[in-house]
């Protein structure tokens, strides 16, 4: 004779319910993680971009301050208000050689041979030329003893955040 189950033995495994449950809280999850992770990836992208830009800034800075530093003399000079700013100088060797800007954001560096894209994404660039004391501002070529270089740039995430970098640099005439 047959007997049926033996309700004293539990039956191992699980129902069907019990799977589509746990199915569906894996889902939400994997779900959740994948969201997560592509936020942060669109984060680290924003962040990343604003890192070049930002050291395009930095290096025409430490570009200007390392050539000035080899400058017997400045040749010519935009006004500290023009935007689309050049400075060309002298070295020990008497080569000339120049920064400048052009409409399309760009900054050259011409070396006395050939012009060098130096970066790109610049807003601005600027000299003011100052006279020995460090204060007074001129454009007169022979009184230059100090220039400011500043430059502005835009960076791409949020609102477009403007950031203005500047450093000044003494000319070795003297």
């Amino acid at each position: 004779m047959l007997r049926g189950p033996d309700p004293k033995i539990r039956r191992g495994g699980l129902s069907l319910l019990e799977m589509m449950a746990a199915t569906a809280i894996m889902a939400t999850i994997t779900a959740s993680v994948v969201v997560v992770m592509r936020t942060s990836y669109a984060i680290w992208n924003a962040q990343e971009a604003d890192i070049d830009i930002l050291e395009n800034g930095y290096g025409v800075l430490r570009h200007f301050v390392t050539q000035m530093r080899q400058a017997t003399s400045i040749t010519a000079v935009t006004a500290s208000n023009n935007t689309l700013g050049s400075l060309s100088f002298t070295t020990y060797a008497g080569a000339t050689k120049t920064w400048t800007r052009n409409s399309s954001n760009d900054v050259y560096f011409n070396n006395g041979t050939s012009n060098q894209l130096l970066a790109k994404n610049i807003n601005s660039l600027t000299f003011t030329a100052y006279k020995a004391d460090g204060v007074t501002a001129t454009t007169t070529v022979s009184d230059i003893q100090v220039v400011v270089c500043q430059v502005q740039i835009t960076l791409p995430r949020g609102a477009g955040v403007t950031r203005t970098l500047s450093t000044r640099a003494w000319v070795r005439s003297w």
